[in-house]
């Protein structure tokens, strides 16, 4: 069948353009980590690719109310994008409550987690990438869900120490809530994977 009028493929690149900043900004969290003196200079950093991942996101949005054919399902394509985009959000409040509640010093077991979440987001860079081919998501997302069962495990295993060991209990308010936006930042990534296996599948 003649296609009259050409679907916009854009998308693909736009989606994956985005995922690739976000990306970006987990392996800058994991460098804040690492060099943790310098760690206001790394969240300002992580802030400037939000807002331009914010942009992008909204860019795609706006493409969506002027594009006549899309190659996915516009629902599909705004899903993706408001998921993705809000996991840089998490990473991004992430960076700013380290410095905001003085979290120091830095808990031995939070870099590790914070590994997780940037190589959850390679699996998920790496999914978006072959959107367009239907082929090969399935076994990024499996990894991805792999990790977050890492994660988990790591997540509990904190949190027993925190409670059992940290006497202080405004330390303990202080991380429990770094803990938790840490593991909803990787939860996030096993939804935002799940969601685009769904959307292969979909127009498979």
């Amino acid at each position: 069948m003649v296609r009259l009028i050409p679907r916009e493929e854009k998308y693909f690149g736009l989606l994956s353009g985005l995922v690739g900043k976000i990306r970006s900004g987990a392996a800058l969290f994991v460098e804040l980590l690492a060099d943790y003196e310098n760690r206001v200079k790394y969240a300002e950093q992580i802030k400037a690719i939000e807002e331009e991942c914010d942009q992008l996101a909204a860019d795609i949005v706006a493409k969506l109310n002027t594009t006549f054919i899309t190659p996915i399902d516009r629902e599909d394509i705004y899903l993706l994008t408001t998921r993705a985009d809000d996991i840089i959000d998490e990473i991004n409040g992430l960076a700013r409550r380290l410095d905001l509640v003085h979290a120091v010093p830095l808990r031995p077991d939070v870099p590790e987690i914070a590994a997780i979440l940037a190589d959850s987001l390679v699996e998920v860079e790496a999914a978006f990438g072959q959107l367009k081919a239907r082929n090969g998501v399935t076994e990024h997302g499996r990894n991805v869900r792999r990790l977050e069962k890492r994660a988990d495990v790591l997540y509990a295993e904190a949190l027993h120490r925190l409670f059992t060991g940290e006497p202080n209990a405004i330390e303990v308010v202080k991380w429990v809530s770094i803990y938790e936006q840490l593991e909803d930042a990787i939860d996030r990534c096993k939804h935002l994977a799940e969601s685009l296996e769904s959307v292969a599948v979909k127009h498979t």
